[in-house]
């Protein structure tokens, strides 16, 4: 048995549930932040894919539809530790999802036991390594049914409406507020009435009754109440919960099994240097690409830093693209390129070592915004090269695709240079959806002149800094991707054509 000490070290997965309006999201990411802990609001996932499905016309009793959104929506580190804000297409949505439109629908799409299913094993994910927050509505009845503290925050209807009516400056005695009391009413029924995990405080749940409370007085209760746990003895086992709390689906003994067994992510050292087995492969790669492909390589690679921190970002036009990168530009540079790649492939048996040894580094997908910021940062940190896909996959044509706004935050974060490289007619050589390339089509690698955000926007090419984070990270991408455009063809500069001024060949 682990000792208060050791159990205090590691920090609890906390599960902070309670009804609409009580106080989840500004009280469990308060209390995160005092603690030091993690904190993720899993109720804008079901707020944002409400959202996604208001936005595209998608009815709110569509199952199937509602769940072919889920994997578009992603919860975002505010940089802090909290997932406290969610993307669409790496756009923060944060606003939208939290707006009265969607706080009419969203009780609608998450009562469908489908929508809940599809997002039950991301979330339960998200508490691997301890030392984390979770708020939601059904977090400690059902996504974790075996979390070493629950709370659930409660205070009546009154007082929640009172709250959100001072939030919104609205007059309380105005039709508004009479309003949003009546929306409370009947989400509050909703939830509690809905057949697939109601609204409920679990059995062996710490209430916390927050009526005439201030923020401050309520975070207080809440810490006071991790607190005494951490010092308390752990029990040597958890009493499951009743079947009652959740469908046998969701909380059935070889489920919990799974949660509980699933291994954390065991990151990647970073790569420092070309060692054997790099330089091996690279010169194995660079032969086989030799054979297939007429590869030319333009640009002042003299101009490459040779050392500190470099972000290598290209277009995703073909499966050649991160083999003939890697392959000759780790030569090249004469240090290695560090890559991000999914979970899945680091956890098979023998390659996922073999891939580890390459320099590449294992995200969860289904937290990738965190985990992949936190891996990339590692690499910028220790001064090497990271290379990335700012597209996120290939394109379906050839030409650039809409980004997500990633390699911009790294840029503005680490400070690190950029080095643009473009990847000429590789969807030629080898079209997507072709098990194998067309033998002998040329392919030019272009490389660009390395920059750093913080001279463009000193030169007028990104935003100042009082347009704030969000408008920076979106200009500093706009210009990595202007960039790289530049050292295109017209046919494959896509949406970001009317950025580039001249013609190139």
């Amino acid at each position: 048995m682990k000792s208060a000490v050791e159990r205090e070290r590691r920090g609890l997965v906390v599960a902070l549930d309670g009804p609409a309006s009580s106080g989840k999201s500004s009280v469990g990411a308060t209390a995160a932040a005092r603690l030091g802990y993690r904190f993720c609001d899993t109720g804008l996932l079901y707020r944002a894919v409400t959202w996604l499905a208001l936005h595209r016309g998608v009815a709110l009793d569509d199952a199937a539809g509602l769940v072919a959104l889920v994997d578009e929506v992603h919860l975002l580190d505010d940089g802090t530790g909290r997932l406290a804000r969610v993307a669409v297409d790496e756009i923060d949505r944060t606003p939208e999802a939290r707006g009265p439109e969607v706080d009419a629908a969203v009780s609608a799409v998450s009562r469908l036991p489908e929508v809940r299913a599809a997002l039950l094993e991301r979330q339960r994910r998200l508490v691997e390594g301890g030392r984390i927050v979770m708020a939601g509505r059904d977090i400690g009845t059902v996504v974790l049914p075996d979390a070493d503290l629950k709370i659930y925050l409660d205070a009546s209807a009154e007082e929640r409406a009172r709250r959100r009516v001072l939030e919104r400056g609205l007059d309380p005695e105005g039709p508004e507020a009479a309003e949003i009391l009546e929306e409370l009413h009947r989400r509050d029924r909703l939830d509690s009435t809905r057949p697939v995990a109601p609204l409920k405080a679990a059995s062996d749940a710490v209430v916390l009754h927050t009526d005439g409370n201030t923020l401050d007085q309520t975070v207080a209760l809440v810490v006071e109440t991790i607190q005494a746990a951490e010092a308390a003895p752990p029990a040597t086992e958890a009493a499951p919960p009743p079947a009652a709390e959740a469908s046998p689906s969701e909380s059935s003994p070889s489920a919990r099994r799974r949660f509980r067994q699933r291994r954390p992510i065991e990151p990647t050292p970073v790569a420092t240097r070309i060692t054997p087995y790099i330089w091996f492969g690279g010169l194995v790669l660079r032969t086989i690409a030799r054979l297939v492909v007429r590869l030319r390589i333009e640009g002042d690679l003299a101009a490459i830093p040779a050392s500190g921190p470099l972000i290598v970002a290209a277009n995703h036009a073909s499966s050649a693209d991160p083999v003939l990168i890697g392959a000759f530009l780790n030569k090249r540079l004469g240090r290695p390129l560090n890559w991000l790649g999914k979970r899945e492939i680091i956890d098979m048996p023998i390659l996922g070592r073999l891939f580890r040894w390459a320099g590449i580094h294992p995200v969860d997908r289904e937290a990738a915004d965190l985990e992949a910021f936190r891996a990339a940062m590692r690499v910028l940190d220790a001064g090497q090269v990271l290379a990335v896909f700012p597209e996120g996959t290939r394109s379906r044509d050839g030409a650039l695709q809409p980004v997500r706004e990633g390699v911009g935050m790294l840029a503005v974060r680490s400070g690190a240079p950029v080095l643009p490289v473009a990847v000429v007619d590789s969807d030629l050589a080898w079209p997507r959806g072709h098990l194998l390339p067309r033998l002998r089509r040329t392919i030019t690698m272009r490389v660009g002149e390395p920059f750093t955000v913080s001279g463009e926007a000193e030169q007028g090419g990104a935003p100042a800094p009082k347009r704030g984070r969000r408008g920076t990270t979106a200009a500093a991408t706009r210009v990595v991707m202007t960039r790289i455009a530049e050292l295109l063809p017209p046919r494959q500069r896509g949406v970001y054509a009317a950025e580039v001024g001249g013609p190139s060949s």
